[in-house]
């Protein structure tokens, strides 16, 4: 009995909800009217289907099925789903876009044609009484006039290709919201994107806050709950889309985000969500998400409508199943993983035109068990408050841009609490990723977070403008680059030798047990530093994750006096933290930071940010760093002054192709922690020579670019003999500098 009421729930479970769509007529299939009778290839064009059916949700293709027929001028058949939708009007109220529906609902279907000629057209509807065919219609379709569908490039499985075989490199933010004025921002933002030469942006399908959430908390009967879908912010969508296709650039949707299987902390979404089964889902936790055969078939319902939807579309570049879904409750990874193969191996089945398929995760190294399942096309690394902002862009792309698919940096930021905005007015957080990512090699240039409160406000779009000129001409996929480290030497050497700071930075960052996660020590001598590292970047306290408090030692040896900092840049705001530091057992210094308000506001803490001083003499000591507080700090550790320069105080990153060779140059010691948190004035890299390793011989135009102003600052043409070297002179940088080298015909 027991057996047969679970059938009885499960059956229950599984069939139509009643929505506010249902109808009750008569099966008949008319007419499949196309928006143009002649189109480009590759270009979208969109159909009216007449018909009455049965359906209690139109959303739910085993209630009813709208399969579209299309013959090419081969004799060949090609069939596509169509899917419920209604017209839309937008209006601004008090600053706020409100969108409703103009219609009550109607049938369409969605096509791109990659054959030339005439195709017939014609739609099957299906529902509970049978079957019907509409009449045909007729469509021409003549050559493509933009580029079609990205797909990883066939010659070098690094980068992407589009439908023309050329080389597509992403270039553009996250634009994933557009806050109360909806679609109006994007009115405003996306053609100063694209006027900067930006070809990609990405967008959020949910949680329900969002512009385009997808599923909406509440009741089947208003249009709401698990299992149907907004038509008023598809429609968003839609129009979002349609004017990315106006500037020829590409969207990546993000089909869900960690907050939805989130209930506590770090933005949750779980309590007000589509998927709880008090807001109109089925799930009673967050853990059922992974296992239930019944989320499962809802969710390929949701995969299913988007795809006839937005397939066709060659403005969609990629389906993202998850946005840092390691930030879902307890991820259990061996669940998420079989997940994610098995909703990635579904979309391969039901994608007429095979998108490319990736996932995110919030931890920097990723989960390698989910990037290297062969269903995920490529692999993206997000990344926020790393000091230098770059180390970790620099592990990352040597560490996955080996694995045999394309990577980029998908989400970067300096602060993953805020965009910091009167602390970095000029962007160095947006411009040092694009152009370490740019002249490592990556598959795209790394697209940086803030786009609202950062981007916008402080008018950074030419930060964009000076890569695509830069890049401009760069056949990624056909140039076999390699990664390459330049020699930098001083052009007089200097007397005496300065001295260069160790600093111990850019460590993981994790919440959970783990070896960076306990008790660690560190040599330092002038020589720098060597032990148990790397260090975390988070300074566990003992209150909230008393499994991860890490107090480190840092056992020195000095032949001068020194000055040793601790740079705090963020405290918990669930609780505070308390810094001491420890010289040879006696307590040095100690510093409260108090949550003034408990658990109220829980946003990380940055008016505690600074540096903390301790000063060392010369010979042996011992420093310990302690967290005696509720819970965690930021923080990162530096010695001044100890480390003899061997060389010029920049740092730089190559790669080598066949034809072209780009370089990006630093000062080592403009990071976006000591310019824009410690405020201190970084001196300049004096002149300089520069030679770059691995090109082949003849003559090469090098252009020295302004990465800040988007110019060139000087062209020189170089010879390179039979040892592959090229060498020329820098001439003082303030800050940092692109080289790009083209081989001139012979």
């Amino acid at each position: 009995m027991v057996f047969i009421g679970l059938l009885g729930f499960l059956s229950a479970l599984a069939s139509p909800i009643i929505t506010p769509y249902q109808s009750r007529e008569a099966l008949s299939a008319r007419t499949i009217k196309p928006s143009v009778s002649v189109t480009n290839q590759y270009e979208t064009v969109d159909f009216d289907i007449t018909l009455k059916a049965t359906y209690d949700n139109p959303f739910d293709s085993s209630d009813i099925s709208v399969r579209v027929q299309v013959n090419d001028p081969d004799g060949q058949t090609s069939t596509f789903s169509g899917y419920f939708d209604a017209d839309c009007e937008r209006k601004i109220v008090d600053g706020k876009e409100v969108i409703t529906k103009a219609t009550t609902g109607k049938w369409r279907a969605r096509i791109s044609f990659r054959k030339l000629g005439p195709h017939k057209i014609g739609a099957t509807v299906k529902d509970r009484s049978g079957s019907s065919i509409t009449d045909e219609c007729e469509v021409t379709v003549t050559p493509a006039i933009k580029s079609g569908f990205a797909t990883v490039s066939e010659k070098d499985r690094r980068f992407f290709q589009t439908s023309d075989g050329k080389s597509f490199f992403p270039l553009g933010a996250n634009v994933c919201w557009g806050g109360e004025p909806g679609t109006v921002s994007y009115d405003k933002w996306i053609p100063q994107y694209a006027a900067q030469g930006c070809n990609f942006f990405r967008v959020w399908l949910s949680p329900h806050w969002s512009t385009f959430g997808i599923e909406q908390p509440g009741l089947a009967k208003d249009g709401k709950g698990l299992g149907q879908f907004s038509l008023e912010n598809l429609w968003r969508l839609d129009y979002v889309l349609k004017l990315a296709r106006k500037y020829d650039m590409k969207v990546k949707l993000c089909i869900d985000s960690y907050n939805m299987l989130r209930d506590k902390d770090g933005y949750p979404n779980w309590e007000e969500g589509a998927f709880n089964i008090a807001n109109g889902g089925i799930l009673h936790s967050t853990s059922e998400f992974w296992q239930s055969p019944e989320m499962d078939r809802v969710y390929m319902e949701k995969l299913q409508y988007l795809v006839a939807r937005y397939s066709a579309d060659p403005t969609v570049f990629a389906w993202e199943l998850w946005n840092e879904v390691d930030m879902t409750r307890d991820m259990p990874l061996e669940l998420v993983k079989d997940w994610h193969q098995r909703m990635a191996k579904h979309l391969q089945k039901i994608d007429p035109y095979h998108h490319l398929i990736t996932t995110s995760f919030a931890n920097s190294m990723g989960f390698k068990d989910i990037d290297y399942l062969t269903e995920m096309d490529y692999t993206q690394t997000h990344n926020y408050g790393s000091p230098d902002i770059i180390s970790q862009i620099a592990n990352q792309q040597s560490r996955k841009g080996s694995w045999g698919k394309p990577h980029y940096i998908a989400e970067i930021g300096a602060d993953a609490s805020g965009p910091r905005a009167e602390d970095d007015p000029t962007g160095i957080q947006v411009h040092d990723p694009m152009w370490i990512s740019v002249c490592m090699g990556s598959s795209g240039a790394a697209q940086p977070w803030w786009w609202d409160n950062l981007i916008e406000p402080k008018g950074l779009y030419p930060l964009f403008g000076s890569v695509a000129k830069f890049i401009k001409g760069i056949d990624w996929q056909n140039e076999a680059f390699r990664q390459t480290q330049p020699t930098i030497t001083w052009k007089v050497k200097p007397n005496p030798i300065p001295r260069r700071d160790v600093s111990l930075q850019g460590g993981p960052a994790t919440w959970e047990p783990s070896p960076f996660n306990q008790p660690r020590t560190v040599k330092i001598s002038p020589s720098g530093a060597s032990g148990q590292m790397p260090l975390s970047s988070i300074l566990h306290g003992m209150g909230n994750h008393p499994d991860c408090h890490n107090p480190v030692t840092f056992a020195c040896t000095f032949d001068k006096p020194t000055t040793f900092d601790v740079i705090v840049s963020g405290v918990s705001g669930f609780g505070g933290a308390k810094l001491r530091i420890d010289l040879d057992g006696s307590t040095y210094l100690t510093r409260d930071f108090a949550d003034p308000d408990g658990n109220t506001k829980t946003e990380t803490m940055h008016q505690f940010d600074g540096t903390y001083t301790v000063q060392i003499p010369a010979g042996k000591h011992s420093v310990t760093v302690t967290n005696n507080g509720q819970d965690w700090l930021m923080a990162n550790y530096r010695f001044r002054d100890l480390n003899p320069r061997t060389t010029t105080p920049l740092v730089s990153w190559a790669t080598v192709g066949d034809t072209v060779a780009i370089a990006w140059l630093r000062v080592e010691d403009r990071s976006w922690t000591k310019i824009c948190v410690q405020k201190e004035k970084v001196a300049p890299a004096p002149a300089s020579t520069f030679v770059l390793d691995g090109l082949s011989n003849g003559n090469w135009n090098v252009i020295l670019w302004d990465t800040w102003k988007g110019e060139e600052i000087r062209t020189t043409i170089t010879k390179v003999g039979l040892d592959g070297k090229l060498k020329f002179d820098l001439p003082v940088i303030e800050s940092d500098i692109a080289v790009k080298a083209v081989k001139m015909s012979p």
